[in-house]
């Protein structure tokens, strides 16, 4: 009986076509993701602490393995970042705080060029941020950043540069956390 459950589970599984990891920090880490007809990969996938407090798991998805931040940054490669939320200490408030942040330290502290883009795109951490929710940042040179909540698409921002300051926050020279950036670049 138990043979016949665990075939029926697999056969289920494998017709859904979705493969996962092993679990990281108890988040199921899907081995890949699809975004218009785009597959990626998992390149890495990591645990954001600060302190000793675990915040958010970070996964890196790309269409190929990527081990050089720059090949992502500067490169015409698309990539998808996915932030799933492990603590319940997350808020709108300090995700957005945060956010901002990372902009201001991957510019050199100067992020006006860019603050209308953030201003719009920091609007994605308005609605109330549970324990289990997820955000994804799917970047594609020449088209900009598509951000996600879940499986609902929040946000366009149409400009490149922006995609690649906000990959820098957590795959630049002075990135958030720098164990989730080679956890997430897979060294």
């Amino acid at each position: 009986m138990c043979k016949k459950l665990f075939l029926v589970a697999m056969t289920v599984l494998l017709l859904n076509g979705v493969a996962f990891s092993a679990p990281v920090a108890g988040v199921d880490i899907a081995d890949s993701v699809s975004f218009d007809g785009t597959n990626y990969s998992l390149n890495g996938t990591g645990v954001r602490k600060k302190f000793v407090m675990k915040l958010y798991v970070g996964s890196l998805y790309t269409n190929q393995a990527f081990k050089d931040e720059n090949e992502i940054l500067d490169g015409p490669v698309s990539a998808v970042i996915r932030l799933d939320i492990i603590s319940g200490l997350i808020t709108s408030k300090l995700m957005a705080e945060t956010v901002q942040e990372g902009f201001e330290k991957a510019m050199g502290g100067d992020s006006s060029s860019l603050q209308p883009q953030i201003d719009s795109f920091i609007g994605v951490f308005n609605e109330k941020i549970d324990k289990g929710d997820s955000f994804t940042f799917v970047g594609v040179p020449g088209q900009g950043l598509t951000a996600y909540k879940g499986e609902k698409e929040l946000k366009v921002i149409k400009d490149d540069y922006f995609r690649k300051i906000l990959f820098s926050i957590w795959l630049g020279n002075d990135p958030a956390d720098k164990n989730l950036k080679k956890d997430m670049l897979g060294k």
